[in-house]
């Protein structure tokens, strides 16, 4: 009777420690990540690095990436061309802060996608993504963001979605920050 005990103790306490949000399905979030962030054709990203993500038990599912915004050609700076003009500066800071709202709407989608994929991540916890934003030295990135920080809960996720949530007040739900 005690060894039976024992037995069911220890596996309510492994049980117990397992966390809500499997491997797995953070994997599956890192990927759709992923094939999102390298699908933009038209004026791709520079991806620096794959996705990744993480839980923490009692606030939620964190998701970063690292990127350049734009993907700058390596004939811009080059032996054959050694020097940038300030028109090309001008237009590489142009194009890099036009892609900064389509960045955030992407990031919103994506999450959107994950708070409904990620099953156990309990409702009261965050889905929190991170964009690095990486620039070279020689870029005038004044007013540039460096980074951008999303968040939003599951259940203000799962309540949109319920809902059916206009794509705007989708967009009010989440708090972003520009760092």
């Amino acid at each position: 009777m005690k060894t039976l005990l024992l037995i069911g103790l220890a596996t309510l306490c492994f049980a117990a420690s397992e966390p809500t949000v499997s491997l797995s399905s953070l994997k599956a979030v890192e990927a759709s990540i992923n094939d999102r962030i390298r699908s933009n054709i038209n004026d791709p990203y520079d991806v620096l690095g794959p996705a990744r993500g993480t839980y923490l038990e009692g606030y939620g599912a964190v998701f970063t990436m690292e990127m350049n915004l734009v993907l700058v050609s390596p004939l811009m700076v080059s032996p054959f061309h050694q020097t940038v003009s300030e028109k090309e500066l001008s237009d590489l800071r142009e194009r890099k802060m036009k892609k900064i709202d389509g960045l955030k709407a992407t990031m919103r989608e994506l999450m959107t996608s994950a708070g409904k994929s990620l099953t156990g991540l309990p409702p009261q916890e965050r889905i929190v993504m991170e964009a690095f934003l990486f620039n070279y030295r020689w870029e005038n990135s004044r007013g540039l963001p460096h980074r951008l920080v999303l968040t939003v809960s599951r259940q203000q996720l799962m309540d949109a979605s319920n809902h059916r949530s206009t794509p705007a007040e989708m967009a009010a739900l989440f708090t972003e920050e520009e760092l």
